[in-house]
């Protein structure tokens, strides 16, 4: 389903029939301008740009799956209407509510609604249609989102690494860079530079200041500070010397091609294993989300089968 926030993008309801057709659902239009707002707006949110994409045929990808979103929305509005689950005025207002919270005055959301070629009425309007998509979505998910104990226990056993935090580091690192072009002479000036440091570390020096003077790396700022650190996520000399250390240690000089590394290490992180008890409650709710989701999925590829949609752009 779209979210509440892309309703904004869409062009007024009434105006639908008078333009170009992107799709017809059992009759119902979809304007090519409300899909070309649509997918305007989703771009927005993505902080995307089409100078961005620069693969025509991802573009169409991108706007076809805006596309079945709307043709989705308009389908389960339809059932809404037919089941007589439409939205209640109380939900529409929330909505509504909820909308116009996301703009600092009331006067900026009502300009918004003016260039979108809205009115507060006809906006409430819109709202109807997709609160009553949203809830005729999630009636439907509801209906076989139950999850046995069984299913919880299967998924904990199967998937082992979603339940463990490998042991990680924390600490501070000090970089200097090799001059480029990097030759023998360069790294060994880069190299007595860095046994300096090294010295001034080892011998009790306060290894975040040194780091704020010496360092070249983008930590500097922060006296060196890593964030912590599990073994395959840093450049493997770099990760051998770090989990070598105790806490409190300072390593020797790490070489790699870019230059020469010193490690301070300031927290081992053990090992975690979360315990099927404690994560008893999230996977039921993953699992839950999930049967829902395919429930919904299949409910509007049901709806388009039974129904007549017409796609009447080339995507």
């Amino acid at each position: 389903m779209l979210p509440l926030a892309l309703v904004l993008g869409v062009a007024q309801a009434q105006a639908q029939a008078q333009g170009i057709l992107a799709a017809r659902v059992n009759g119902a239009g979809i304007a090519q301008e409300q899909l070309e707002r649509t997918f305007d707006e989703e771009l927005r949110q993505r902080r995307l740009n089409l100078l961005q994409i620069r693969n025509p045929e991802r573009v169409k990808q991108m706007k076809r799956a805006v596309l079945d979103r709307l043709i989705e929305q308009e389908l389960f509005w339809q059932q809404a209407q037919a089941a007589g689950a439409v939205a209640s005025q109380q939900e529409v207002e929330q909505a509504f509510q909820s909308t116009l919270g996301q703009f600092k005055t009331k006067e900026a959301f009502e300009r918004r609604l003016r260039v979108e070629g809205y009115t507060p009425e006809s906006y409430r309007m819109l709202v109807r249609k997709q609160v009553s998509a949203t809830k005729y979505a999630n009636s439907v998910g509801a209906r076989e989102a139950t999850v046995s104990d069984q299913e919880v226990h299967r998924f904990y056993l199967e998937n082992p690494g979603q339940f463990r935090r490998a042991q990680q580091v924390r600490g501070r690192e000090i970089f200097i860079r090799v001059a480029a072009p990097a030759g023998a002479q360069e790294r060994a000036a880069s190299r007595g530079r860095a046994e300096e440091v090294l010295k001034a570390a080892r011998g009790g020096g306060d290894f975040e200041q040194l780091a704020r003077l010496h360092s070249e790396a983008p930590t500097r700022q922060w006296g060196g500070e890593m964030e912590p650190f599990a073994r395959g996520q840093r450049a493997k000399p770099i990760e051998d010397a770090a989990f070598a250390l105790a806490a409190g240690q300072v390593s020797g000089l790490v070489s790699t091609p870019e230059g020469f590394h010193i490690l301070k290490v300031e927290a081992v992180i053990p090992e975690v294993i979360v315990q099927e008890e404690q994560a008893r409650a999230q996977i039921r709710t993953y699992l839950e989300q999930r049967k829902a989701n395919a429930a919904i999925e299949k409910e509007a590829e049901r709806l388009r089968g039974a129904g007549k949609v017409e796609i009447l752009l080339p995507l």
